[in-house]
């Protein structure tokens, strides 16, 4: 099932992610700031958006801050603003993104990464007052830390800790819900196909089960940016096993195959080797391979392998 909020698509193809969607719609018309975790690549982002557009503040604009990206000396400024001559260079007041996004929601990403010495001024002043900052802005946090851990090693305050985690939403990384993955592909494949003005892509069945079996510690980002590349630099228009990061096939075992599948499949990827770095001249990769002309055709054909890249007319 493809979900919708704003621009986004969310694929939500397991029980986990639907239960992860049915949390973040459930306490969406609360007031409660929401603390979503999960691995650097899940989808928190796109869960932050889908409480923004579940709740009463879905007509505002929905702020994403990554906190990690602003260098510390301009952080708290950045986040509450400034009172005229509150620091050298303060000539006049400036709102902060809590201000900006009245109305709205503000999403901090990496909260974790936040200073110790900006922690307590969290969602109280802006630097140079001594009024409290109360703004009608919807606060919703992510991090891929363990914030229970950086608490016991005094490197988050255990009060904005808890502050914070009124509601926790956690998303499981990519590998614990792998029957996602087939929806994920052809999700990517259409959208990159359309991107890059190219007909739908198919695929072939071994790079489907190289991308089956690919333990995607980068999860749905890196299965994004896999399937991105390997749509933009496919010379056809079926996606091969050589259209994938060399890492990715290098590192993915098939440990389902018996010996003979194991050598079928080195000896495949091996002539698609040859005839990328030939340019795909069957006879040049054939002296390259050390077998007759013939015998690579009997392997073209064996390993489906007909389509593959193009042939330059032999004169």
């Amino acid at each position: 099932m493809v979900q919708q909020p704003g621009s986004e698509k969310i694929i939500v193809g397991s029980r986990a992610l639907a239960n992860v969607m049915t949390l973040a719609k459930r306490v969406a018309p609360t007031d409660c700031t929401i603390l979503i975790t999960g691995e650097s690549g899940t989808g928190k982002e796109l869960v932050a958006r889908t409480v923004h557009e579940s709740s009463a503040h879905a007509n505002g604009v929905f702020a994403p801050l990554n906190v990690a990206a602003i260098p510390e000396n301009l952080l708290e400024s950045y986040l509450f603003g400034h009172e005229r001559g509150a620091f050298t260079g303060a000539e006049k007041s400036r709102d902060g993104v809590f201000r900006s996004a009245e109305g709205g929601t503000l999403f901090l990403d990496e909260i974790g990464e936040l200073p110790l010495t900006v922690q307590p001024k969290l969602l109280r002043v802006p630097v140079g007052s001594d009024t409290p900052l109360r703004v009608d802005t919807r606060l919703v946090v992510a991090t891929d830390r363990d914030l229970k851990q950086m608490v016991a090693d005094s490197s988050f305050r255990e009060d904005l800790f808890y502050r914070m985690n009124v509601i926790n939403i956690h998303i499981p990384p990519l590998r614990e819900r792998t029957e996602e993955i087939p929806a994920l592909i052809d999700y990517y494949i259409e959208r990159w196909s359309k991107e890059f003005s190219r007909p739908r892509m198919s695929l072939h069945s071994d790079t489907r089960q190289y991308l089956l079996n690919h333990e995607w510690l980068g999860n749905v980002r890196e299965l994004a940016h896999v399937m991105e590349r390997a749509v933009l630099l496919s010379e056809g228009d079926t996606l091969m096993p050589s259209d994938l990061p060399d890492d990715l096939v290098d590192s993915t075992p098939s440990p389902t195959e018996d010996l003979g599948n194991a050598v079928d499949a080195f000896k495949r990827r091996h002539i698609v080797n040859v005839l990328d770095s030939v340019e795909y001249h069957r006879e040049t990769a054939a002296k390259v391979l050390g077998i007759s002309a013939a015998t690579l055709y009997r392997y073209i054909d064996s390993y489906d392998l007909q389509g593959y890249g193009h042939q330059p007319d032999v004169t």
